[in-house]
């Protein structure tokens, strides 16, 4: 199952690569405004706060669109704004990629060091397959930052054991770029050494506001606070491309043409009863994770770890297919994991991995013939496949031994 997932993670990748360069790169290179990206919000406001900098964000009745990530995430954006827009993506398209190989490679180090022996050729394999993903894919069609949230949390985990300091560093930089990294904080309850790194993170981030004022004033910060985040702390999109839980309750509700069709008008206020059962899904998931924790520090290390970092994709409202990206630590996890695992679980893990190589969005006529509740749960591939990989213990408990 490996090799053939690897297989087609190749002929993924070449077709990747040539759609990347030839209908995203290329053009925007060649004019600015050839297609939209969420680039581009990114750019202008980057553009918008060199020449004002109370005037970061601009809030209007559409939560979706516009740059809405913490002040600090603008500092980046703020250097390749020096750049032409075509170019500044290239860039940032070549860091994300490095940032997806540094937290692979990390990865993989960690599960060897904590008693998992992954084989090189299997390491490639799984490798290969986690750069083929579609949420790889659209993070890189649509110029997001998810690439290195991921690394943020990948070495928040994989460094932090060894130097807190750096992995507390790492988790700041990542809340700071995007607030959902903030929930790492959790594996505070099952592994209490990790609250040194916790303590660090905390220490960063309020440093990092403190460097940075000079550049970025308090009241950026004060209307990130009191107007961006209460704008859309109860809003979701009602589009296929968003995987989020929420997201696919509240379609099942609405009638397909209405999820199927990127109208603009896709944002939508969550019923308070699906906020709250949201939440409480990802406090079950959590207890799930901490239960699981306890069958070794083996097992937690590199298992409920990633659990919680994929949990932040599904209770996000706005969990795009790009944010799925921090999926990949426990995508990879099942498959070195595959050599002791049964049949049905080896099945198992092969669909949910396929299902997600497939970009969110995506249409497909046959789906369209069924019910709306049943083309709201197959264009939900991503979220029902991560969901299951959380819910399924990897198979390392048989072999995963403590190094001496």
């Amino acid at each position: 199952m490996l090799w053939i997932l690897a297989g087609v993670s190749i002929a993924l990748l070449a077709y990747q690569g040539f759609t990347l360069a030839t209908a995203v790169l290329l053009p925007l290179g060649q004019n600015p405004n050839a297609l939209q990206t969420d680039f581009h919000y990114y750019y202008e406001a980057a553009v918008r706060f060199r020449a004002n900098a109370p005037e970061l964000y601009r809030l209007s009745d559409d939560v979706i669109a516009g740059f809405a990530y913490p002040p600090p995430a603008i500092l980046p954006f703020v250097a390749l704004s020096h750049l032409p827009l075509g170019d500044a993506l290239l860039q940032l398209t070549i860091a994300s990629y490095l940032a997806i190989a540094i937290a692979i490679g990390l990865w993989i180090h960690y599960l060897n060091h904590r008693g998992l022996a992954v084989h090189w050729r299997t390491a490639t394999a799984a490798a290969l397959i986690a750069v083929a993903l579609g949420p790889t894919y659209s993070n890189a069609i649509f110029g997001q930052v998810n690439a290195f949230v991921l690394l943020s949390t990948v070495a928040f985990i994989t460094l932090g054991p060894r130097w807190p300091a750096i992995g507390g560093a790492f988790l700041a930089m990542g809340v700071w770029l995007k607030i959902y990294p903030v929930l790492m904080i959790v594996i505070g309850l099952w592994n209490r050494s990790a609250w040194r790194r916790i303590a660090y993170s905390a220490g960063f981030a309020v440093a990092a506001v403190v460097i940075a004022l000079p550049i970025i004033p308090l009241s950026t910060y004060q209307s990130y606070v009191s107007d961006v985040l209460p704008a859309r702390f109860d809003k979701t999109a009602v589009h296929i491309s968003n995987q989020a839980l929420v997201a696919f309750i509240e379609r099942f509700a609405i009638p397909p043409e209405r999820f199927l069709n990127w109208t603009g008008e896709q944002a939508i206020t969550v019923a308070p009863a699906i906020r709250v059962f949201n939440w409480a899904f990802g406090v079950m998931v959590v207890a799930l994770l901490w239960r699981r924790a306890g069958r070794g520090p083996r097992v937690e290390a590199v298992d409920s770890a990633a659990g919680v970092m994929a949990l932040a994709a599904v209770i996000a409202p706005l969990g795009w297919g790009h944010t799925f990206v921090l999926v990949l630590p426990l995508v990879m996890l099942h498959l070195v994991s595959l050599r002791d695992a049964r049949p049905f679980h080896v099945v198992l893990v092969g669909c949910c991995v396929a299902a997600m190589m497939i970009p969110a969005g995506r249409r497909f006529w046959f789906i369209e013939q069924m019910p709306g509740w049943a083309q709201n749960v197959a264009y939900s591939r991503y979220l029902l496949a991560t969901l299951a990989l959380i819910a399924l213990p990897p198979a390392i408990s048989s072999y995963m031994e403590p190094r001496r």
